[in-house]
């Protein structure tokens, strides 16, 4: 087994981002050192327990590539959800239906016993992103953060020194901005795929996917600018009553369709720019969903974390700072 400077034996994490599709899993040791990003079937149409001994697989595979103790396993998973208690609560999605109200936490230690003396952690996909990206992303030196992933719905987090926060000025209840009212219902019907689509029907009469619509606009297809175009104008109308009242400093914007942002978010820039707000794009969100499950598992490692990027080239924070200064810069980050 692996061990550090002092002979002791390396502590290891497991960290899982559990989406419908599939599920993306890592090992990390507690000093950020992160192994290589694996991705497996999610299978979460199947039975109860052929997702529970999905689940099991997923991380008896990645036990075998820790070479250490695992201490503790972290999972960042879409609502709605019981994080305190690992419960899903997810019902008529379409995924996860069939382990609605079971202890994953009880059910997986069942099948894993080497997993027995392990901590769990459950976290929100948003907020884990959020996270990572607020300790040891580009947004590092922003105090007050508002998270934003568009795609099947409008995701959000609320981050303030690091910290998520669920309650306050101008934080809606659980730091949710999906139920918001927003036109003739709530945002989530807006600042989502479907809202695209609804856009992209009215406009093209044909409903174009996200993936499809950026094709075509980068091809100069005029409806599909025209699509983006009205689509933005929605993000901007419907963020805009947030950040006036929560005020961040910065405006994270995650998920898949914010790599079209260029052809949908220049309304919503100007914004930005009137309040001094800066705008980051983060298009692949594992990779920082799993730091910020790791951040939480201790201060100690918080730390650790914090020191290791600290040390990186001067040259980067420098950039970083640039960005602070001009509040309508972006970076669009593919992995």
């Amino acid at each position: 087994m692996k061990r550090d400077g002092s002979g002791m034996e390396q502590k290891k994490y497991i960290l899982l981002d559990v989406g419908g599709t599939e599920i993306k899993g890592s090992v990390s040791e507690g000093n950020g050192v992160r192994m290589r990003i694996r991705k497996f079937p999610a299978q979460a149409q199947k039975s109860t327990e052929k997702i529970l001994d999905n689940f099991a697989k997923i991380c008896r595979e990645l036990m075998r590539e820790a070479d250490g103790s695992v201490v503790g396993v972290g999972m960042a998973i879409p609502g709605p959800f019981d994080y305190e208690n690992g419960i899903s609560r997810m019902q008529g999605l379409n995924k996860y239906d069939t382990i609605y109200g079971i202890p994953l936490e009880r059910e997986i230690k069942a099948r894993v016993p080497e997993l027995g003396s392990a901590r769990f952690l459950f976290l929100h996909d948003i907020e884990a992103f959020a996270l990572g990206e607020s300790w040891y992303g580009n947004c590092r030196d922003a105090d007050k953060i508002l998270c934003v992933c568009i795609g099947t719905g409008a995701g959000s987090a609320f981050v303030e020194n690091g910290k998520t926060v669920k309650t306050g000025k101008g934080v809606p209840e659980n730091g949710w901005i999906y139920q918001q009212p927003f036109g003739d219902s709530i945002l989530d019907d807006y600042l989502s795929v479907r809202g695209l689509e609804q856009i992209s029907l009215a406009v093209t009469g044909k409903v174009w996917s996200g993936k499809e619509l950026y094709g075509l606009v980068k091809a100069g297809n005029m409806e599909a600018e025209e699509v983006w175009r009205r689509f933005g104008a929605d993000v901007a109308a419907g963020l805009l009553p947030v950040l006036e009242e929560y005020q961040p400093d910065l405006l994270l914007l995650g998920g898949q369709i914010a790599k079209s942002f260029s052809w949908f978010g220049k309304e919503l820039e100007r914004e930005c720019e009137k309040r001094k707000i800066r705008i980051q794009i983060e298009t692949e969100t594992s990779g920082r969903a799993m730091e910020g499950l790791l951040s939480q598992f201790s201060e100690k490692i918080r730390r650790a974390f914090a020191r290791r990027f600290r040390s990186r080239t001067p040259a980067r924070h420098a950039v970083i700072r640039r960005r602070k200064s001009s509040p309508t810069a972006y970076r669009c980050r593919m992995h």
